[in-house]
């Protein structure tokens, strides 16, 4: 079974060198494949330069549910998807994908490298959630390439602390900056565009149903994030 490298900064030219020596084989900018029996030996030599944000994944037969509890120090991100992807070179193509991606219940690992909670998403739809597979269908829609990889299981352990950890803190900035930006708009009338606030609205339901995802399929309860949601929400009824 293979495994999936995902470097989350550049490779370094004499690493790309020797990973190719090795017989690895590059399958999108960031992530690479390998069927090694002695990947750890392997990777030993280099490893240390990008141990804060290296990524390795390998096929499992068996789907794993997620488990996480914060107290109990257990971050378990059960069975993932993975989706890697190139876009033509074109703003309104990459800035389409964007939104996209903000409604699509996903963890990055770098840029357009990104993972998924292996579960069943057909509950989802009608909903502002975004799948793995309406994400797919929409890259090859504007021309785009993508690699794609189910029923993957984490390696290690410290990568899906790490993985939680930078997507916790996305998270809360992007929730402070609409509450924030909520507020403003509390406090001056003249901001009020109608155009605006129908954004504002859609990106606080948004949120709302991200959340209900992460704390009904992967056991984030994140009640503090949560909380300036529903403020946001409040302010944006009231005006």
């Amino acid at each position: 079974m293979p495994f999936y490298i995902v470097w989350g900064k550049p490779l370094r030219s004499r690493d790309v060198t020797y990973l190719f020596s090795k017989g690895y084989v590059k399958a999108h900018k960031g992530l690479w494949m390998s069927r090694s029996n002695s990947l750890k030996v392997d990777l030993e030599p280099i490893i240390g330069y990008y141990s804060d944000s290296i990524t390795i994944l390998k096929t499992s037969r068996e789907l794993q549910k997620p488990f996480i509890s914060f107290e109990g120090n257990i971050y378990n991100l059960g069975s993932l998807i993975l989706i890697a992807y190139d876009l033509p070179r074109s703003a309104c193509i990459r800035k389409a994908v964007s939104r996209v991606l903000r409604r699509s219940p996903c963890f990055k690992l770098s840029p357009s490298i990104y993972l998924f909670p292996h579960l069943k998403y057909e509950k989802y739809e009608g909903t502002l959630l975004e799948s793995p597979s309406n994400l797919i269908r929409r890259i090859i829609v504007y021309g785009g390439r993508v690699t794609c990889a189910s029923r993957l299981i984490l390696v290690y352990d410290y990568s899906a602390k790490r993985i939680i950890e930078e997507f916790l803190n996305s998270l809360d900035e992007r929730v402070k900056n609409i509450y924030n930006h909520c507020l403003t708009l509390e406090n001056d009338v003249a901001l009020k565009d109608p155009k605006l606030l129908s954004e504002l609205k859609i990106e606080v339901k948004t949120l709302k149903t991200l959340l209900k995802f992460y704390k009904s399929e992967i056991g984030l309860g994140l009640n503090d994030i949560y909380t300036k949601v529903y403020k946001a929400s409040k302010i944006l009824s009231s005006i």
